[in-house]
């Protein structure tokens, strides 16, 4: 599990992904759009997401199965790698 800092940042990455995903604000793309802005936030604050593709894209279509950004965050923080 991620340290303290990477936690709380793995909870704001879950956040955001999950304010995209679900906010609907285009017609197509918003699932898609939270994960590229979800891994963005993720890499200018010094981490990436040690994930296969598919990993990832069933975490993002978990969001819209009712999975809480707590719970993504969970995900993210065990898989958290700093940067190279």
């Amino acid at each position: 599990m991620a340290g303290e800092g990477e936690a709380n940042l793995a909870l704001q990455a879950g956040v955001l992904a999950h304010g995209i995903a679900e906010s609907q604000a285009f017609i197509d793309g918003n699932k898609r759009l939270a994960l590229v802005a979800m891994l963005t936030f993720l890499e200018v604050n010094g981490y990436r997401v040690e994930a296969t593709d598919p990993e990832l894209a069933d975490w993002i279509l978990s969001l819209s199965a009712g999975e809480t950004p707590a719970q993504l965050a969970h995900r993210l923080g065990e898989r958290l790698r700093p940067a190279s």
